[in-house]
């Protein structure tokens, strides 16, 4: 059976193992941007950027939180390479880390007591509770 040309590798065929090692090259390494010191940009508090398994960004607020207090859908765990992975509705044994964006005392309050007792927290700081 004759082969075909790629487009991409106009010199042969493309190979199978070549295209999954390629893809799976960059999985599992640590980013270099991931877990450095970071300030928000509205607020000016503290936090840590962390890259998503999607390749997104999200900031994080620093440390861990028990698990118990934030609302499932809102707990985040940043792996060993740095990537921030939402939680979903599993509870995990311990901590979990929150975004800043879920109390960044310039967005709007949280419905969960110690979320919203963070927000508070950073809305003073900043003159914005009367």
């Amino acid at each position: 059976m004759p082969t075909i040309p790629s487009p991409v590798h106009p010199e042969g065929p493309v190979l199978l193992g070549q295209v999954l090692a390629d893809a799976l090259a960059g999985i599992g390494k640590p980013d270099v941007l991931a877990g450095h010191p970071a300030t928000c940009r509205a607020c000016g508090d503290p936090a840590v950027w962390h890259r998503t398994a999607d390749g997104r960004w999200v900031l994080m607020q620093p440390g861990g939180v028990p698990y118990h207090l934030v609302p499932a859908g809102q707990r985040w765990h940043v792996a060993g390479d740095g990537t921030a992975v939402n939680l979903g509705p599993a509870a995990t044994d311990g901590t979990c880390r929150i975004t800043h964006f879920a109390v960044c005392p310039l967005g709007a309050p949280p419905q969960a007591p110690y979320l919203l007792r963070l927000w508070r927290h950073g809305a003073a700081r900043l003159g914005r509770l009367t």
